[in-house]
């Protein structure tokens, strides 16, 4: 119904909705260009008659309905049922020029943009081929076809190049937790071997201060019975030389002497067979040094040939030992017991047997090869 009412929207010379309708005097109705270029003669096309240029009048009712029967697509015929081109091509009726208001009937090849008849005879087009747009659907729809094949294509392509990459994304995280996992696991064993490098360490040393300490104690041990000896043996000797009776004190004189040299003095002989007794720790030279001279020997012969002597035991005792006390106080320095038992030198040298600089180095240095 809409394109029967169209009908009437026609000018009868271009066949067209009217374009500046003007009415003439026998009321029929043009468009102005039909008029100018197809009546020269001045008559109506329709009834022939005659008319003057200045009997023209717009008839602006007719060109309002024309214009909106041009927006509402009734210049052209619907398509037929099943033609999808004439659809996609009617289609195109509903759309107007923005610049003139007018329905983009025709397609510019060279641009490849809709555009209506005034458009076309503008200097931005001119030269250009131009469609029908219900033909340049089928035109751009041929143009547009191979570019969907290479579209698809790449799709296909794109669809597996993205599994392949979630497949690699998944490989690069499982080989990332294997290798962290390989890292630290090494790294274990690496720390492992380092603690028990240390405990080796640690051990040698102190296996050499047990051994060093053992030989220490048993020497401290040692000087610790001498000690507690001398000490009873000196208390001894005090009560012995302090005491009145003299019977007993010669009673016990022997066993004293005896008592003390055997626990501390060193028994040497000479060439001749007899004993002499050194105190521990003194050298030959020493001894050689302490030995009396025979001017003492022959005061000891004489103090032994006085018996009537008024003096008592003790001072007899004092008597024969008056050099060797004498000596002993002219010492300024104790002699050093070859018991004596030092911190080895293996302890002492231990800590610079340990390159930890070159170790740290070593260390430091570590990195993956490459290839």
């Amino acid at each position: 119904m809409a394109f029967s009412l169209a009908e009437d929207l026609l000018c009868p010379i271009c066949l067209a909705l009217f374009q500046e309708p003007h009415m003439l005097s026998c009321g029929h109705n043009f468009c102005l260009a039909c008029l100018k270029s197809c009546v020269p003669e001045g008559t109506c096309p329709e009834c022939r008659q005659p008319f003057e240029r200045g009997d023209l009048a717009c008839n602006r009712a007719l060109g309002s309905l024309a214009r909106k029967a041009r927006r509402l697509g009734l210049d052209q015929e619907p398509p037929l049922p099943g033609d999808a081109a004439a659809a996609a091509a009617f289609a195109f009726l509903g759309h107007f020029c923005e610049e003139h208001d007018e329905p983009l009937k025709l397609f510019c090849k060279q641009d490849r943009v809709p555009i209506c008849v005034i458009c076309r005879d503008l200097p931005e087009h001119r030269g250009h081929d131009f469609l029908p747009t219900k033909n340049a659907v089928d035109y751009a729809q041929k143009k547009l076809k191979p570019y969907l094949k290479s579209l698809k294509k790449k799709l296909r392509d794109m669809v597996i190049n993205e599994s392949d990459q979630q497949k690699e994304i998944a490989s690069l995280e499982s080989c990332t937790e294997d290798t962290l996992s390989y890292i630290g696991k090494e790294f274990g064993v690496l720390h492992q071997i380092l603690h028990e490098k240390e405990e080796d360490i640690k051990r040698q040393f102190q296996e050499l201060k047990e051994l060093n300490l053992d030989e220490m104690q048993d020497a401290l041990t040692s000087f610790k019975d001498d000690m507690s000896s001398c000490t009873k043996h000196i208390a001894s000797i005090t009560a012995a030389l302090a005491t009145t009776d003299r019977v007993a004190f010669l009673k016990d004189f022997k066993d004293l002497m005896n008592e003390v040299k055997e626990g501390h003095f060193k028994c040497v002989e000479d060439d001749t067979g007899n004993a002499n007794y050194e105190e521990w720790g003194t050298s030959d030279e020493e001894s050689d040094s302490s030995d009396k001279s025979p001017s003492d020997s022959e005061g000891e012969k004489s103090a032994q040939a006085e018996p009537g002597d008024n003096k008592g035991p003790g001072a007899i005792l004092l008597e024969e030992d008056k050099d060797d006390s004498e000596e002993e106080e002219e010492e300024e320095e104790g002699v050093q017991d070859d018991r004596l038992v030092p911190v080895m030198t293996e302890v002492e040298e231990f800590t610079a047997s340990l390159d930890f600089e070159a170790w740290k180095l070593m260390l430091k240095s570590i990195e993956p090869k490459e290839d």
